[in-house]
């Protein structure tokens, strides 16, 4: 019998944003404690299953940056990357894609630095298991 299992959705972010904008950091949850400015932080904030064989997943992103202006700019940039991972060449498989716009979201982990965040909702097939 087959089953779909959800996949680890941060992680797999990480590493197709990794291999598409050189110039950001992508890291999951435990949130670095050298954050630093062109730092992304993925955190999934949970989802459901849309069928027996795929699920949405509720992420946010964090970007980090010097100023406010420097943190709008990239968090804009990554939101259109992020839109298009479905048209994208990627390890994982993207189904569909909805963000949200980006605000400004300051860290007092981080007070240094200015962070824009925004969520998206991602669609993708989970990891099919036999048993």
């Amino acid at each position: 019998m087959q089953v779909v299992t959800p996949i680890d959705i941060a992680d797999a972010l990480r590493v197709d944003l990794s291999a598409a904008v050189d110039e950001l950091r992508f890291c999951c949850i435990p949130i670095p404690p050298d954050l630093k400015p062109g730092d992304v932080v993925i955190e999934s904030l949970g989802g459901s299953s849309v069928s027996g064989a795929s699920d949405v997943y509720d992420v946010t992103f964090g970007v980090y940056a010097v100023d406010d202006a420097e943190a709008t700019q990239a968090a804009n940039m990554l939101n259109g990357i992020v839109s298009s991972l479905p048209l994208r060449d990627t390890m994982t498989q993207y189904s569909d894609v909805s963000t949200r716009k980006p605000y400004a979201d300051n860290d007092p982990r981080a007070p240094q630095l200015s962070r824009q965040s925004f969520r998206a909702s991602i669609i993708c097939p989970g990891e099919r298991i036999e048993f």
